[in-house]
């Protein structure tokens, strides 16, 4: 038996998290929680524990308080955070890394097939690499 991925999706915007909540809902893989406040997020959070918070990068300012504020519960300190934005100028800075102050950053140019393979690749972790030790003769 398999367990789904918890993502917890906070954005203000409710067209974008449908959109978000059904690409990665009809993949099998995930349950997605929807919270339009940062403040219902944080409450939501300790009791949902999420494998990943996606986060709306226009309330870049709230979403830095909402980690903070995550990585005070012990449970959820080593969660990741992926932000989305449709501003054009956070885009450029995508283009130049895929990162932002240290967190993953995704402009909203990105197919819904990217976000979710981008988002697959955040909470599955890589197998582990077996080294080979050469043995002696």
């Amino acid at each position: 038996m398999t367990f789904l991925k918890k993502i917890l999706l906070v954005d203000h915007e409710p067209r974008i998290t449908a959109l978000v909540r059904r690409a990665l809902e009809n993949t099998g893989h995930f349950l997605v929680k929807v919270e339009a406040d940062v403040r219902l997020a944080q409450h939501a959070a300790p009791w949902f524990r999420p494998d990943l918070v996606l986060l709306d990068a226009s309330r870049s300012s709230e979403g830095e308080d909402v980690n903070r504020q995550l990585q005070k519960e012990p449970a959820l300190k080593d969660t990741p955070f992926l932000y989305l934005s449709g501003n054009p100028a956070a885009e450029k800075k995508v283009i130049t890394g895929g990162f932002l102050s240290g967190f993953s950053f995704l402009a909203s140019a990105v197919t819904m097939d990217d976000l979710v393979r981008f988002v697959e690749e955040m909470v599955s972790p890589a197998p582990p690499v077996q080294v080979r030790s050469k043995s002696r003769l």
